[in-house]
Formats: C-alpha cells, structure tokens, sequence
C-alpha cells in the first residue's frame, strides 16, 4: 500500500512537472543579453596650456552597463607618469600640474560595472608652454637705406626664449620676416627706400608660443642732395633762388648759402626758404655763391658755385642844359657821377614831338635837333645814359624853340 501511493505521487509529479498536471502550459521567458566591457573611447584631441592639457575625447558604447568613470593615462614619452580618473559624466579633462617644455601624449579609458574597456588610441604628442611677453624698449634707429632695431628681452614667464620674430611692413604689406636668435636683441634691414615708411613688429618666441606684438615706425633716410642756385643781379645786392629735387627722404631743417670773394669766405647766410638776399655787396665786383642743404642726417653736397656781379645802370648825366632857336634846339650835359663800374656806351635823348615819340642817340656829351617844330611851344626832353646793364635815370629839360623875329 504505501508503495503505491509513492508511485503514484510520483506519476502525479512527473504528470505536473511535463504536462502541467492541473498547472500552467506556458513556457519561462528565455533569460536576457548579458552585459559587456565598453568601448573604447576615441578621437582622443590634447590642447596644451600653461603647465597643463586640455583633454577631449568621444565616448563610445558603455556595453549594456551605465559608465561608472574615464582614466586619463597620461605618458612622457612612452613611460605612464599619471593615471587621472574623471567622472563618467564627462568627456573632458583639463590635466594640470605638467612639465613646460615636456612632450606628453594621453590616452582614454571607460569602466563599467563589468570591467573597463580597451585604452584609446594615443593622442598626438603636445607640449605645455607658456605664452612669454612683449619685448620692452623697441627703439627704431634709420640712416641711409637702412634701419636698426634694438630691444630689452621680454618676460620668458619662466620658460626660455628661443628667438625672436621681426617682421616690416611697408604700406601696409607684411614683408619677410627675420628670425633673430633669443641671445641677440638687435637686427638691421638693409637696401631699404629712403623716404618710405616702415613699421616694424617684434614678437618674442619660446619655441612653443609667441607673445603679444610690440612694433615702431621708421623712415630710413640720408644727408640731402645737391641745389640748383639761380642769381638775379641788383645793385649792391643779389637775389638768390634754388630748387632741390632729393631731400634724402626727410624734411630739410636749413639751407646754407656762402658768399665768396676769390677764394675767400666773406659771408655765410642760413635760411629755411629756399631764396635768399646777399645785400651789402660792391657794384661791379663779382662774388661767387654756393648752397648746400641740411636735414636731421646731416649737411647735404654743395652747389656748383654761381658768380654774380652786383650792379645798376648809371646815374643821371650831370648839369644837362638847352638852348632854343629858329626850328632848333642844341642839348649838352657831365658823364653820369656813377657808372657803377660799366662804362657809359652812348646817351639817350627822348621827348614827344608833333604827337608822336621820338628819340635820338649819341656818344658825344651833346646834340642838336634842327627838325623841331618853331611854334614857341615848350617840349619836354629826357637825357639818358647806359652802360652794359642798361639805361640809367633820366635827367629832364623843358626846352623852347625860339623863332626869329621879323
């Protein structure tokens, strides 16, 4: 009896266990994807700093688990000097507390709760630096044709300096730029245009970053050229004018005339017109004349020397008379008291007869007009004399025909 009733729970069981037995018919659901290691993140990018990297990355799948954390690998060459972990909510990392000048490449690895994942791919190898300061002092120093740059170093920040840059610009175009050693705070631009300006920008270089721009502006110039002199004669005096084409490409300050006697300075004049009056000077001696010009270089070439001879016509004839009769009128006079070192070549006699003007010449110190009209009326006569520079002052006669009474 009893080992029917086994049998028969057992039948019961095995009824319950495969044919559901007054159970249920359905299947258990099938169990679910299991959770695996994350990916690797990648396109791991390293921005360098002051002491310090700037670290981002993309995140890829965390394998069916939430991301727990990131560890920041960190490598000096190819040994690991630093393990920086970061929250799982970021795909960003500023590392800081690195070497300036030291060469560090990082990669990036994501955990979950099943492990963590492959190490991305390296990053490029960035540098910290510092960013050095403006250079101090830049003074700019032009002569001809070239100018010369001078300055005091500028602030390292700590890290050394490897050169300098110095560009020019010319209107405004960026020339070439010269790259001076960090030992040397001097440099020379040569065959440059005299008169043009130039600004000039330095910048400090540490090999890494360059610092903030410090510039100065120069026009190379030279001593000025040479003068063109023109004279114009006066008596006792000369008028001077000249022209100069080349200013050495910078303002003139002064132009210098000497006056010469042979080969003796009697006189120096400084001017900043361009003409100038020599007065003082003796009729009929001839002076010689020279300019020279100045700017902030210097005295400029001296001009050709010009001679000039101050001088003026003649004075008056002295003690000129007339004396009228029948249709005729007879005219005599004294040499001029000046001739001013000319002599006199011939006089000249001048009135207005009959409505019309007329003149008559001689050498002599006298002349007779017999075709003057016998009407009694007084005419007016103007004596002359001239010389090789022309016809002096005129002595004036008011003189009368006389006719001859019946």
């Amino acid at each position: 009896m009893r080992g029917r009733i086994r049998l028969v729970a057992a039948v019961c069981w095995g009824v319950m266990v495969g044919l559901g037995c007054g159970g249920s018919d359905e299947k258990p659901p099938p169990a679910g994807p299991q959770a695996t290691l994350p990916q690797a993140p990648s396109l791991v990018i390293a921005v360098p700093g002051d002491g310090q990297v700037t670290l981002t990355w993309d995140a890829r799948g965390d394998g069916g688990s939430a991301l727990l954390d990131y560890a920041v690998h960190v490598y000096s060459g190819e040994a690991e000097v630093r393990v920086v972990t970061v929250p799982a909510s970021e795909s960003r990392a500023v590392i800081t507390e690195l070497a300036n000048g030291t060469a560090y490449a990082f990669s990036v690895v994501a955990r979950n709760a099943r492990g963590r994942s492959a190490a991305s791919p390296r990053s490029d190898h960035v540098v910290p630096h510092v960013t050095p300061g403006a250079v101090q002092n830049l003074v700019a120093v032009p002569s001809d044709q070239r100018v010369t740059l001078s300055w005091d170093a500028a602030d390292d920040k700590g890290m050394p300096l490897d050169s300098y840059f110095v560009t020019p610009f010319i209107d405004s175009q960026e020339g070439e730029a010269v790259r001076v050693p960090a030992t040397e705070r001097e440099w020379t631009f040569h065959s440059m245009t005299n008169g043009a300006a130039v600004r000039f920008v330095v910048v400090a270089f540490n090999g890494h970053a360059r610092g903030p721009e410090a510039s100065v502006e120069a026009t190379p110039f030279t001593t000025p050229g040479v003068p063109v002199v023109t004279a114009v004669i006066d008596s006792r005096r000369i008028h001077l004018s000249w022209s100069l084409e080349d200013t050495g490409g910078n303002p003139i300050t002064t132009y210098r005339v000497t006056v010469y006697l042979g080969d003796e300075v009697i006189r120096t004049v400084e001017t900043s017109a361009m003409t100038a009056l020599v007065e003082g000077l003796q009729n009929a001696v001839t002076y010689h004349f020279t300019v020279e010009a100045a700017n902030a270089a210097g005295w400029g070439g001296v001009s050709e020397r010009i001679a000039a001879m101050p001088t003026r016509s003649p004075s008056m004839p002295l003690n000129a008379m007339c004396q009228g009769g029948d249709g005729w009128i007879s005219f005599s006079w004294e040499p001029p008291e000046f001739d001013y070192g000319h002599p006199v070549i011939e006089y000249r006699i001048e009135s207005v007869v009959g409505g019309r003007y007329r003149e008559w010449f001689t050498t002599d110190l006298s002349y007779h007009l017999t075709d003057i009209p016998n009407d009694g009326e007084s005419l007016d006569f103007f004596i002359s004399a001239r010389s090789a520079v022309g016809f002096g002052s005129s002595a004036d006669l008011r003189c009368w025909t006389q006719p001859e009474r019946p």
